[in-house]
């Protein structure tokens, strides 16, 4: 009888604690949502506040002045996001396999190489050199997508997901007559789902977020992304707020006539819904993925 008193006491504790956790998780979401629909002079008078006490939907209005800017920019991240994450994921998944295997001969020199692509790398100068010069693939997409395939961490990740796959499994596979390509389409990803999602969801927000390399080889509009064309709103916006910008009479724009500060929370929101969807869709996969092989018994 007292054990379960402790047990329940117990439980209450950490549910009150994750409660608390959660809640703790959520106002920073819930304030970055409620500052872009707040009325700018409100802000200016009142600060930030969870529940706006006078809506305003100006700063949207300004972020979507250029709908087709914005349309465009979101149709380049989904296909970087979309095709960069599909090969990416395959050649990582490829590589990871055979060395998440006992009967791999060369993992350990391999696994070494990886290890130590990780620790050092040729640097921004020559990267820069060969997809410029060499590849020619400045202003395209192609920069954005390849040279972030297969990334160490990602392999030596999957890797160890990998191995939580029974020996026995793929010896019975040979067995019945079944190669290696098939054993790995047909019984090691569908066996790994958790892996392969919580992998996934990594390489998603990578190629989602990425701004740097946009801004390094991207010159015409039409190839924006949406992290970039964000990022040239925020600039402008910082621009007016700092008393940079003219209008049309040559007179400084008043920073006041502008929301500042809803514009860059409302750049937040726009810029993380599709991940927040994508990441309610793989979340019973990722905790599953986060997990795997935390316990062995």
């Amino acid at each position: 009888m007292v054990g379960n008193k402790n047990s329940l006491a117990t439980k209450i504790v950490v549910h009150t604690l994750l409660i608390f956790f959660c809640v703790l998780c959520l106002v920073p979401m819930l304030l970055t949502i409620s500052i872009s629909l707040t009325d700018n002079q409100e802000l200016i008078r009142a600060g930030y506040q969870i529940i706006p006490q006078k809506f305003s939907i100006k700063a949207y209005y300004v972020i979507f002045q250029e709908p087709d800017t914005l349309i465009t920019g979101y149709k380049n991240s989904i296909i970087v996001t979309a095709i960069g994450t599909f090969f990416n994921l395959l050649l990582t998944a490829l590589i990871a396999y055979p060395l998440s295997r006992r009967s791999f001969h060369f993992k350990g020199v391999i696994s070494a190489y990886i290890f130590f692509t990780m620790i050092f790398s040729g640097g921004l100068v020559p990267s820069y050199v060969l997809i410029v010069r060499y590849l020619h693939w400045k202003d395209t997409l192609l920069p954005l997508i390849i040279p972030a395939f297969a990334t160490p961490f990602n392999i030596f990740l999957l890797r160890v997901l990998f191995q939580d796959i029974p020996d026995s499994l793929i010896e019975a596979a040979k067995i019945d007559g079944s190669s290696e390509i098939n054993t790995f389409f047909r019984i090691v990803l569908p066996l790994s789902k958790p892996a392969i999602a919580t992998v996934a969801l990594m390489i998603i927000l990578a190629y989602w977020n990425d701004v740097f390399n946009p801004i390094l080889y991207l010159d015409s509009q039409k190839n924006f992304t949406i992290q970039m064309i964000l990022q040239h709103v925020a600039d402008f916006v910082t621009m007016i707020k700092n008393g940079g910008l003219m209008d049309a009479t040559g007179q400084p724009i008043d920073p006041s006539t502008v929301p500042s500060d809803g514009v860059m929370f409302g750049l937040m929101v726009v810029s993380s819904l599709p991940m927040v969807f994508m990441f309610t869709a793989l979340q019973k996969y990722f905790i599953k993925g986060i997990t795997a092989g935390a316990i062995k018994g």
